[in-house]
């Protein structure tokens, strides 16, 4: 996986490509520390261009909310491929992180978070 970092309407958007599983641990938190380091705090992790989530890649995603959550910020997913959507539900992650169809949602809708049950 690799990502990259833009800035939108107040937000920092962290667009994720390819797969995403447990040997993208070093360059993930260090790309959250990059963040953070730069006095960012509200975090859109765009999982839409993620063709695979691995299991343990949804413990990275709780790592980045309970990281950016400490420092007073926020972090929310967007995912809607139905393949990262059903491994993020079945990991309870929009429970726990605001989870989004599109990165307008993300920004302008809040209130239209998955509900954490299959759709």
């Amino acid at each position: 996986m690799y990502c990259e970092q833009r800035e939108r309407n107040g937000a920092t958007i962290l667009e994720c490509f390819g797969r995403f599983d447990e040997t993208d641990t070093n360059q993930f938190i260090q790309t959250l520390e990059h963040i953070q380091g730069q006095g960012l705090r509200n975090v859109i992790i765009n999982l839409s261009p993620v063709y695979h989530l691995d299991p343990k890649g949804l413990t990275l995603l709780q790592f980045a909310q309970e990281f950016f959550q400490e420092n007073g910020g926020t972090v929310c997913l967007v995912s809607p491929l139905s393949s990262v959507r059903n491994e993020l539900i079945r990991g309870n992650i929009p429970v726990n992180i605001p989870t989004f169809e599109s990165i307008y949602d993300a920004l302008h809708r809040p209130h239209s978070a998955y509900s954490g049950s299959p759709q």
